[in-house]
């Protein structure tokens, strides 16, 4: 836990699964985490003129989060990273100290950073997956601007898990994704998210497995990305968060030059929800929620994320599913 007293309370000190796990040790249960990592190719003091630039460094930022990832108790099971780049000078090795294996996307094209599944070695094993390039959606549509706008290097991937050691045997999917940033572009994002759904219908067509699907889809709740994979029967395991809703956001970034709050504080240019855990609720149900860091701390410094505190714009989801017999 090394690390946990200058960390923003993400988690509380007790583990706050503990309860509802012990509930029924003979229910088979998976621990998903989906984090927006912030790529350091993406990282420039223009983009982020509210946050002390020294922070913004690769050496501040990699202790941060290696500190985060560190203190996080419990640690997920299965980890989702997007804007994951240094990954083999960095995220294979840290997560490999923490007990993980891993799988690696990156981005095609000259993008430097991508996707990656992190899985505890001692619980799981990967019997099989799929890499996908969303820019493969070219070819399902045929509206010629469209075409011309879907080639963005975005990727998917998918992965087949078994888990191992004692306790019930259980099989199950997770994908992840990072879909184009765009707000403009929703037609994009959508496109992108059609064509990783159909990979994903025809990776699970012969197992009928349950189904994580997690990532930044850069898509707010009841965007046309996010109904379109509530309509293939897939769930948000934090829908009902906030008083019924999710979370308020997942995300805030930039400030507003011209406006502040009461106190004379820049208020955030974005406050909003991108970051989602989808799963198959005929197959799985949630068990217990990561609490999400407020917004009075995530803009205590500057306004909005990245901080001094915080290695990324985005805040990490962490949920708990129990399989369905």
């Amino acid at each position: 836990m090394s690390g946990t007293a200058s960390l923003p309370p993400l988690i509380p000190g007790e583990s706050i699964f503990t309860s509802k796990l012990q509930a029924d040790d003979a229910v088979a249960r998976v621990s998903i985490m989906t984090y927006n990592v912030l790529a350091q190719c993406y990282v420039k003091s223009s983009f982020f003129p509210y946050c002390d630039p020294k922070a913004l460094r690769w050496k501040a930022r990699s202790a941060k989060l290696k500190s985060q990832f560190e203190a996080f108790h419990p640690r997920a099971d299965i980890v989702c990273l997007q804007e994951c780049d240094q990954y083999d000078e960095f995220w294979k090795s840290l997560m490999e100290s923490l007990g993980y294996q891993s799988l690696y996307l990156k981005k095609t094209g000259a993008k430097k950073d991508g996707v990656g599944l992190f899985w505890q070695s001692s619980k799981f094993t990967v019997l099989g997956g799929e890499n996908v390039s969303l820019n493969n959606a070219v070819h399902t549509v045929t509206d010629h601007d469209l075409q011309g706008r879907l080639i963005r290097d975005n990727v998917g991937l998918i992965a087949h898990f078994q888990s191992i050691g004692a306790g019930p045997a259980v099989e199950f999917l997770v994908a992840t994704t990072h879909l184009f940033w765009d707000p403009a572009q929703a037609d994009v994002k959508l496109a992108q998210t059609t064509h990783l759904l159909a990979s994903i219908a025809a990776f699970r067509e012969s197992t009928h497995l349950p189904l994580f699907f997690a990532g930044d889809f850069n898509s707010l709740p009841h965007s046309h990305v996010y109904d379109a994979i509530l309509a293939t029967g897939l769930a948000s395991a934090y829908a009902e968060y906030a008083n019924g809703r999710e979370p308020a956001f997942t995300n805030v970034n930039g400030v507003l030059a011209d406006q502040v709050d009461d106190v004379g504080k820049p208020k955030p240019a974005f406050v909003g929800t991108l970051d989602y855990i989808f799963y198959d609720p005929k197959t799985t149900r949630v068990e217990a929620l990561m609490p999400l860091m407020d917004y009075a701390t995530a803009t205590a410094e500057g306004g909005a994320l990245p901080s001094r505190l915080v290695g990324s714009d985005h805040i990490p989801l962490m949920a708990s599913f129990a399989f369905i017999s």
